[in-house]
């Protein structure tokens, strides 16, 4: 079995952790590979590979999932971090899910990613993917914005805001639920629209389907575009952002003994403990 082990090159623990988790499974007869996440030779470094073992925490399980998703390559997901939502496990547990993984005892689960494409002037600018959402919003000046908003073509509705958060049903337990949007099952393709601060504006969430579009349109300045809260770009009165489906989806590795998605909500989430583990 081929496994590509990834980290941020800036985060030393990751770094030394990757390197021993490699070496033990070199010694178990696999073929490994040990790679950055923003290395320019990342498709043709993991090319092949089975299984991409990604250690950080949940900001490095999103870099991860925008570079890897397009070379269908599978994550599990190895958390070094503090809240770990989107990782499989802890370090401890590594050894026991590839031992999973090589026996052929695992799942894929598939996450919808968003495309975002930014027009100016009527000229595409920018084209990006995101996992958990793609956000407009107010920039250094401390004051709302408009936002007019198209679904498919037809208006909708002009936001007077903070910003605007098209989220991802991953997204769902992040910056849409902080600003009270509701949580969506990560299995779900649905996609949803959650105002931030609005004022004398609609102020519920809105859910559609997933091959809706979502055309974002700014009226005020400044403004940010914002890609899973890590990559940003300034914004300029009638820029326009379609926001969709993105063709690529991001493959996560399941294993029967992973915790789920429901006691990972309420431990980590709702701060509960107790009940099936």
């Amino acid at each position: 079995m081929k496994l590509a082990f990834a980290v941020r090159p800036d985060w030393k623990a990751a770094i030394d952790a990757a390197r021993d988790a490699a070496e033990r499974a070199r010694t178990r007869g696999h073929d490994v590979v040990e790679v950055t996440l923003d290395s320019a030779t990342l498709a043709r470094d993991v090319g092949g590979a089975d299984v991409a073992i990604v250690l950080g925490g949940d900001g490095t399980m999103l870099r991860a999932a925008r570079a890897l998703a397009p070379l269908t390559i599978p994550i599990l997901g190895v958390n070094l971090g503090r809240l770990g939502f989107l990782a499989g496990g802890s370090l401890d547990e590594l050894d026991g899910f590839l031992a999973e993984i090589a026996a052929g005892r695992r799942t894929i689960e598939e996450r919808t990613l968003l495309e975002a494409r930014l027009q100016r002037q009527g000229v595409p600018d920018l084209e990006a993917l995101a996992l958990n959402d793609v956000v407009v919003a107010r920039g250094r000046e401390v004051r709302s914005i408009h936002i007019a908003v198209k679904i498919d073509g037809a208006p909708f509705t002009v936001y007077w805001a903070d910003g605007l958060i098209v989220a991802t049903a991953t997204g769902s337990t992040a910056y849409g639920m902080s600003v009270g949007g509701p949580l969506i099952i990560p299995s779900s393709r649905a996609i949803m629209i959650v105002p931030i601060a609005p004022h004398l504006s609609f102020p519920n969430a809105v859910v559609l389907d997933v091959d809706q579009t979502i055309a974002l349109e700014v009226q005020d300045e400044p403004a940010r575009l914002s890609l899973d809260g890590q990559e940003e770009h300034d914004l300029h009165v009638g820029d326009r952002i379609e926001v969709r489906r993105a063709k690529p989806v991001a493959r996560f590795v399941r294993t029967a003994t992973m915790r789920p998605f429901l006691t990972l909500l309420r431990k980590k989430i709702l701060k509960e403990e107790g009940g099936p583990a």
